[in-house]
């Protein structure tokens, strides 16, 4: 009889610390998250996020701005006056024609580039030559507005508007840096040109 006690006692003992035991790890193991990697895949997550935000602003900021004015564009080239010489020169490759002469304007030489459709004359300021002038040749060329030699005085209208300064068939539009000037008889523009406005000129 007390033997069977005895065994009745340990068996309880037993089944209590398996209880305990059950108890005690069974909550620890509720504690931690079902996949670990969720944290990390979380992090990861957020950190891209923010790298995606800041990338995005970095986008913004380093997005050059768009330009201004009245300039020519020949093969994606920007050419617009008093733009520095050498950087379009290089952009444009080898001129088909050049000339220059003593400048009676500014110090040194006037140069004068010239390309398929068009020419640019260049002045120098403190040894760096700036761009002074751009002529059309023919029509093979146009302004960004989409006027060609050939174009009309309705053409430029359209493209410009009625607020030029017109000095006999002279048609001339400033924007303050650069005047471009429409030159047309009979109503056919027979030439066009950006150039420096005229007090700039004196140097």
């Amino acid at each position: 009889m007390k033997n069977g006690k005895i065994i009745l006692i340990a068996a309880a003992v037993v089944i209590i610390a398996a209880v305990v035991m059950v108890a005690v790890f069974g909550s620890d193991r509720g504690n931690l998250p079902d996949n670990p990697g969720n944290v990390n895949a979380d992090s990861s997550n957020n950190a891209a996020d923010n790298n995606n935000e800041n990338g995005g602003n970095d986008k913004e900021q380093d997005a050059p701005k768009e330009r201004t004015g009245y300039f020519f564009e020949y093969k994606g080239v920007q050419i617009g006056i008093n733009d520095e010489a050498a950087s379009i020169l290089e952009a444009l490759g080898e001129p088909m024609h050049y000339f220059e002469a003593p400048s009676c304007a500014f110090e040194g030489m006037d140069k004068i580039y010239s390309y398929s459709g068009f020419e640019f004359t260049t002045y120098t300021k403190d040894n760096v030559d700036y761009i002074a002038s751009i002529v059309f040749l023919d029509d093979t060329v146009t302004t960004r507005e989409g006027i060609t030699l050939n174009a009309s005085l309705e053409d430029i209208e359209t493209a410009y508007g009625n607020d030029y300064e017109k000095s006999f068939n002279r048609y001339s539009y400033s924007d303050g840096n650069c005047v471009l000037s429409f030159i047309v008889e009979n109503n056919e523009v027979v030439s066009v040109e950006y150039a420096l406005p005229a007090d700039d000129q004196e140097g």
